[in-house]
């Protein structure tokens, strides 16, 4: 990666997480050695990750079997044109992260990655979930362990 490229500053890093709508996750099938990527609606806070969702299903399958996750995000993203298609350029900033899935099974900890969630998109707390609802969906944390930037055309 070029240095020049190379966001350093950690706080830079966590507001494209706070700015960005969805991440990508990268899975691996330790059974089939395929990749599967997934685009999520996400939460970020404290180094966490919220997702959440149906508690069956490919991604579900998957992460049972091997919870080590990467995730990306993206915000200004925009293809720059040029007279010349070998001079096209494209401007973004991004995140990379690697971390551990791990599925939320109390209550509470349900109800406060919803609430990350909920308040990544824009609304702010606190909620009242019905607790049937909570008690159906699949909430998973994402426990980071690493993130690196990269920013390019600023």
């Amino acid at each position: 990666m070029g240095s020049k490229k190379l966001i350093q500053n950690p706080r830079q890093i966590e507001a494209i997480l706070a700015n960005a709508k969805f991440i990508r996750l990268a899975l691996s099938d330790p059974e089939t050695s395929s990749p599967y990527l997934v685009p999520l609606s996400f939460g970020y806070k404290d180094n966490v990750i919220y997702l959440h969702g149906s508690s069956t299903g490919k991604k579900i399958d998957i992460i049972r079997k091997n919870p080590r996750v990467c995730f990306e995000a993206d915000i200004e993203t925009e293809v720059i044109t040029a007279d010349d298609p070998c001079k096209y350029n494209v401007r973004y900033r991004s995140v990379i992260g690697h971390g551990q899935a791990h599925f939320v099974e109390d209550y509470d900890q349900k109800v406060e990655g919803l609430t990350v969630l909920s308040e990544h998109y824009g609304e702010k707390g606190p909620f009242e979930f019905e607790a049937w609802k909570v008690n159906r969906l699949c909430v998973i944390r994402i426990e980071i362990e690493k993130m690196t930037g990269k920013e390019s055309g600023f």
